[in-house]
């Protein structure tokens, strides 16, 4: 029979209503047209419906479920690599900045481009001077010393004498410690001119310097027996020590350029090792 027909049949009786359980579509306009109640009076039953498509269910034909990704997690996979590739950068640029930085160090001195240290000012020199006259038949003698270290102890021993320091007069010592210039005085009577003085400065029991004259002739002498060292400066002095950079200013902080310590082939490798692990990760 042709849908028309069976239509047909439906609307005017004529249709075998057990034909209704087969066709779902035509159950469901009989349904319509008679009511449910009047389809189960007559012993027609429901023909079965096939299942009902859940658009909200992604199950496939082989009842595999496929976990869709959440979305939020999709946007940190990005966001993540994003802070590697970032990390790595900076990690590679601070090894290859480390790297440069103590390789010129060690080779020219990064003291020759940075105004770092400091020149120590090189102490004046040691004055160690007499003055003598002759007044009413006495000698006057006065020693000044200057520049010292205020921290050694010092003496100077001293004799007079008349006649052309052919007749002895007196002799003694005078100690100080703890300043670095002092002015003594000594005088004693005498008969005959001119008179004459011999003086030894003396450094912690070891003679330093002298000072000798005559009151005719009123220039005195003064021989030190030491030189002070110069001190090291900045200019021959170019690499910086890393033990010593929190006193950089300081000239004992430096040491020429050309070699390096046992700290300089460390901080080498340590760089080298960053930049070289950094760059195979970029890649």
């Amino acid at each position: 029979m042709s849908d028309a027909e069976r239509v047909k049949g439906l609307l005017d009786g004529s249709m075998d209503p057990t034909e209704l359980e087969d066709d779902a579509e035509l159950y469901i306009l009989a349904e319509r047209i008679y009511g449910r109640e009047a389809l189960d009076e007559m012993g027609v039953a429901a023909p079965m419906r096939p299942p009902e498509v859940d658009p909200t269910n992604h199950s496939n034909g082989n009842n595999l479920e496929v976990e869709l990704p959440d979305i939020s997690e999709l946007d940190e996979i990005p966001e993540q690599s994003s802070k590697e590739s970032s990390r790595s950068r900076i990690m590679l640029m601070a090894g290859l900045v480390g790297l440069i930085l103590v390789s010129v160090n060690v080779s020219i001195g990064i003291g020759q481009y940075l105004a770092l240290c400091e020149d120590q000012i090189e102490a004046p020199p040691l004055s160690f001077t007499t003055l003598s006259n002759w007044h009413n038949d006495t000698i006057h003698i006065t020693w000044t010393v200057a520049n010292l270290n205020a921290t050694i102890n010092y003496s100077v021993y001293w004799s007079m004498s008349q006649n052309g320091s052919s007749e002895f007069v007196d002799d003694d010592w005078f100690n100080w410690t703890g300043s670095s210039n002092l002015i003594h005085s000594e005088n004693r009577a005498a008969s005959t001119p001119p008179g004459c003085y011999i003086s030894t400065l003396y450094s912690e029991g070891i003679e330093i310097s002298q000072s000798n004259g005559c009151t005719e002739n009123s220039s005195t002498t003064s021989i030190l027996a030491v030189i002070s060292e110069v001190p090291a400066q900045c200019e021959d002095n170019t690499r910086l020590l890393w033990d010593k950079v929190d006193e950089y200013e300081s000239v004992d902080s430096w040491a020429p350029a050309g070699t390096g310590g046992l700290l300089d082939g460390a901080l080498l490798m340590l760089f080298g090792m960053i930049t070289l692990r950094s760059a195979f990760r970029k890649k």
